[in-house]
C-alpha cells in the first residue's frame, strides 16, 4: 500500500481553531495598546502645546497673538485622532490672561468613544477628562 503524505481535515480544523483562539485574545490586546500609544501622544502634544503658552505668556506678559510654532484658534496642532482646540480667556478690555487647551477625539476614527474622551489642561496645569467613563481616570488617561 502507497503511504500519501499530508494533513488530514480534522489536523487542519485544529490548527485552524488554535490560531481563532490566539487572535481572539490577541486582537483586544493590541488594541488597547495602539489607544494607549495614541493617548500618550495627545498628552504630549498637549504638554507642549501649554508650555509653549507659558514661555510666551513669561516673555510678553500675555496669551495673545503667540509666534508661530504657538497653538492659535485660527491654526490649532493635534493628531490624525484628535483635534486641538485653543480658548482664551480676558478680562474686559484686556488681553488674555488664561488659556485652556481641550483635545476632542475625532468622529469616525478608533478614539471616538474612547474610555479617556476629551483631554483637557488649562494654564495652571489643571488636567482633567471629559466625557470619560469611570475607568478612564485623569491618572490613567494622563499616564501619571
Amino acid at each position: 500500500m502507497k503511504k500519501i503524505k499530508g494533513f488530514t481535515l480534522i489536523e487542519l480544523m485544529i490548527v485552524v481553531a488554535i490560531v481563532g483562539i490566539l487572535a481572539a485574545v490577541a486582537y483586544p490586546s493590541y488594541i488597547n495598546y495602539v489607544k494607549r500609544t495614541h493617548r500618550a501622544e495627545i498628552v504630549g502634544v498637549l504638554t507642549s502645546a501649554s508650555q509653549a503658552l507659558e514661555r510666551f505668556y513669561t516673555q510678553t506678559g500675555q496669551y495673545s497673538n503667540p509666534p508661530s510654532g504657538v497653538p492659535t484658534m485660527a491654526d490649532p496642532t493635534g493628531n490624525a485622532y484628535y483635534t486641538l482646540n485653543v480658548v482664551r480667556v480676558a478680562p474686559v478690555g484686556t488681553v488674555p490672561s488664561t488659556f485652556t487647551l481641550t483635545a476632542v477625539p475625532i468622529a469616525g476614527t478608533m478614539m471616538a468613544g474612547d474610555m479617556c474622551g476629551s483631554f483637557f489642561i488649562d494654564n495652571t496645569g489643571a488636567r482633567n477628562n471629559l466625557n470619560n467613563t469611570a475607568a478612564g481616570t485623569t491618572a490613567v488617561c494622563w499616564g501619571r
